[in-house]
């Protein structure tokens, strides 16, 4: 709670306010002086007298204070009752949140209240002759005013000793302290053993009863050898014929290693030898399957080797081949009388053997989208979008377009890149399309990705050969998802895709997909987004 906060009050928790900690366990917070007037209660302090018969302060912060019971004309002070009760005095010295234990399940107000009568009224006195201020009922004398070494209370349980008498700490010394009839409560007697030998551990055949612990004993049974210093639970275990550290166990801490050459960690299970120190050169474990390379253990990754890398007695598994065949003209068709088994395409293979044409490319062969493959042999037509700027939206790109324009609709966290603003609907541009159109044909064709496309050409390039006057660009590129919505979602999940869909500088967009079975990746897409001058 702030020191601005105002007090409140919450059932069974009372929370003072300008303290960050300060808990008693009330339902109300405040203190009550009472008084009647035949007297009337001042503090110390001068912060919380009360000169009337009632008085309530509400407790804003920790409060010590000393109380004074002052007597009106011809009365004097009988007794305290409330918070200092304890108090044989006229002056009780009362702490206020926290409070004294008594009251902390109090469920109200917190009452300090005093109690006066007429100075000349007859009544018994009992004698206090150790000054502790409480007296001994058994010498009594009765009279109108206070004789010197008497007092009003009586309950002084030993008037020979100021140490002894109410509300005084009890002691574990055979007195009743605190006169409640009870000697030496809340101590209780403990079993103590011998430690001879000073190690902390007690021999369990000895042992001595006792409020308090004699010298040269100590509370646990848990030596083996109260002779020995060294050996006790915490000695550490050493090769000795010996139990050291008394767990019934002789050396039990030998250690079995294997010869490990190679240094991986592993030995080998028939080369062995038992120690209870570290040997250099063994191991604790055993498995290895070949000590001379440290590459093959239990444990290490296999590859696809011929070898048995991670000893468990197979070879190479977990791995799949697949059949690549030689593409000699680099058409994305292999021979099918050419080929390797492998777990990765080698360079210069694909993976299928369909090729129907000649090993080396045929300059005239008809090649009627003019990307550098023979119609005969090319099932992709990358016949460029028209350039002019008048084009047909298919069906996917309005897809697209609407994909992206409901995310630049809302508040979107990038990332690192930040938060994006909602930004304005973009709207289709047919160059930008063919600029996609055309870096993703080159990277399904040629087997690559990059926003550089084959021949090196940039972005800003591409968009300048479709016709598109630009001041300001971007591209998104990805492969492998086969919908709209799939990749929309790969991008929207990466910082700088997420960026460049939200750039409220862009406004036009042109996106495009082509697929291409033999490449790595089979579908690549391209967004271009823009803004002319």
């Amino acid at each position: 709670m702030s020191s601005s906060d105002h007090y409140r009050q919450l059932r069974g928790v009372c929370r003072l306010a300008g303290l960050s900690l300060g808990l008693c366990l009330l339902a109300s917070c405040r203190l009550v002086i009472t008084t009647d007037s035949t007297g009337s209660i001042v503090s110390g302090s001068g912060t919380l007298d009360c000169d009337q018969p009632e008085c309530a302060f509400e407790i804003k912060q920790s409060v010590t204070d000393a109380f004074n019971a002052v007597p009106a004309a011809g009365y004097r002070f009988v007794r305290w009752t409330g918070l200092c009760t304890p108090s044989p005095t006229a002056v009780c010295q009362a702490t206020v949140a926290p409070l004294a234990e008594q009251y902390q399940q109090f469920d109200g107000d917190i009452p300090i209240a005093a109690e006066f009568e007429p100075a000349t009224t007859r009544r018994s006195w009992f004698e206090d002759a150790d000054g502790d201020h409480y007296g001994n009922r058994a010498t009594a004398v009765t009279a109108s005013s206070q004789p010197d070494g008497y007092v009003i209370n009586d309950s002084d349980c030993d008037d020979s000793n100021a140490e002894v008498h109410p509300y005084t700490r009890e002691l574990e010394d055979g007195v009743d302290n605190n006169c409640n009839g009870r000697v030496d409560e809340g101590f209780v007697d403990e079993t103590y053993y011998r430690d001879r030998d000073g190690d902390g551990f007690g021999d369990p055949e000895v042992s001595w009863i006792a409020r308090r612990k004699p010298a040269g004993f100590v509370r646990n049974d848990l030596d083996c050898n109260d002779n020995n210093a060294g050996q006790n639970p915490d000695a550490e275990e050493i090769a000795d014929n010996r139990d050291n550290n008394c767990d019934g166990a002789i050396d039990e801490q030998m250690i079995t290693y294997f010869r490990d050459v190679d240094g991986d960690g592993y030995g080998v299970a028939s080369n062995s030898v038992s120690s209870m120190e570290p040997m250099p050169g063994y191991s604790t474990e055993a498995g290895d399957c070949d000590d001379n390379n440290g590459d093959i253990f239990p444990g290490a990754s296999e590859l696809f080797d011929a070898v048995d890398n991670d000893c468990d007695g197979l070879t190479d598994e977990g791995f799949s081949t697949t059949t690549y065949y030689r593409d000699a003209d680099a058409d994305g068709y292999g021979d099918a009388a050419d080929s390797i088994a492998d777990i990765t395409r080698p360079d210069g293979y694909v993976s299928n053997g369909d090729d129907n044409c000649p090993d080396t490319y045929n300059p005239s062969q008809a090649d009627v989208d003019d990307d550098g493959i023979g119609d005969s042999c090319d099932p992709v037509d990358n016949t460029p979008v028209d350039q002019g700027g008048s084009c047909t939206v298919s069906a996917e790109a309005q897809s697209m377009l609407d994909a992206v324009n409901a995310f630049r609709a809302g508040t979107r966290d990038c990332g690192s890149r930040g938060l994006f603003s909602p930004a304005p609907a973009l709207t289709w541009n047919c160059k930008l399309e063919a600029a996609a159109n055309g870096h993703s044909a080159d990277m399904a064709n040629n087997n690559f990705f990059s926003h550089t496309g084959s021949n090196g050409s940039s972005l800003g390039e591409r968009a300048t050969a479709a016709g598109y006057a630009w001041n300001a660009l971007g591209e998104n590129i990805a492969a492998g998802y086969s919908t709209v919505g799939s990749v929309m979602q790969g991008w929207i999940d990466s910082d700088g895709h997420c960026a460049n869909l939200m750039n409220a500088s862009f406004d036009e967009l042109g996106a495009a997909r082509q697929y291409n079975a033999n490449s790595d990746y089979g579908t690549y897409w391209t967004q271009v987004f823009g803004r002319e001058p």
